[in-house]
């Protein structure tokens, strides 16, 4: 983590700022963020704060941290053979979503980042300034780290929930996610976050599987069928939760249908 990234970092339950206390200087790697307003303390660990324990999470958001840390040694092969079986590229499926970012230059968050499959999509785009990802997986998160420092990417990565985010309101010139808030505890805490840590004009995408990609999983994904217990709602995408004052809403299918994808601009 850089030492400015601390500039936008926020608590995610007060939104207070935070105060690195550490002796590091660039890069930071250990040490912790302490929020003056309601006095928590978060660590650093390996270069990437921590502002969740994975065990005190609940529901779907327990399970699906678990279920993710498991799937994170095998994320990358599954990803191109699912492609392959959609009879597309990768590239052009990731591009589908990626390119519909507008950030100006400016910082852009992926929220559920995994790890890293759309960076290569951003990194070298002329009009993409920082790049900072948040997952509630830390097994997607260090396979994350050290792709990008495989690749010498320079992105900063937090252990997060979607529905409590640590940044400062107004932070990130673009804000995407892929796969993961149909299975949210909160969708509406996740979209409400997005929005309030964007900036006005930003664009936010938000894109997860179809009731056609979900039973794609359920018959080739070990643990996915299983998480529900034989009790899963049917995919409805939560467009109806993105509030009526953003711009540009428009929802549309992505991946030939295995995914929706919301497009809107905060006004």
């Amino acid at each position: 983590m850089k030492r400015t990234t601390s500039d936008i970092l926020a608590c995610p339950i007060c939104h207070g700022r935070l105060t690195l206390t550490s002796d590091a200087t660039d890069p930071v790697s250990t040490g912790s963020l302490h929020c003056a307003r309601c006095a928590r303390d978060y660590p650093i660990a390996g270069g990437i704060p921590h502002f969740i324990e994975p065990d005190n999470l609940t529901g779907l958001n327990r399970r699906f941290s678990h279920l993710y840390d498991w799937f994170s040694l095998i994320y990358r092969l599954f990803s191109k053979t699912a492609f392959t079986f959609i009879g597309m590229s990768e590239e052009a499926g990731r591009r589908e979503i990626t390119d519909r970012l507008d950030p100006r230059h400016g910082r852009v968050l992926e929220v559920s980042i995994g790890p890293g499959v759309n960076l290569p999509y951003l990194m070298n785009r002329p009009d993409v300034g920082e790049v900072f990802g948040l997952d509630i997986s830390p097994g997607q998160l260090r396979g994350c780290q050290r792709y990008v420092r495989r690749k010498g990417w320079d992105v900063d990565l937090f252990l997060g929930n979607g529905e409590q985010l640590p940044f400062q309101e107004a932070s990130f010139d673009g804000v995407f996610h892929v796969g993961g808030i149909n299975f949210f505890n909160n969708k509406q805490a996740a979209i409400d976050e997005m929005i309030r840590v964007a900036k006005p004009g930003a664009r936010i995408l938000i894109a997860d599987e179809t009731e056609k990609g979900a039973r794609g999983y359920e018959k080739v994904l070990p643990g996915f069928k299983g998480s529900f217990g034989g009790k899963r709602d049917a995919i409805v995408p939560p467009v109806d939760l993105v509030p009526k004052d953003m711009l540009e809403q428009r929802i549309f299918d992505v991946w030939k249908g295995w995914l929706y994808c919301i497009e809107f601009r905060k006004p």
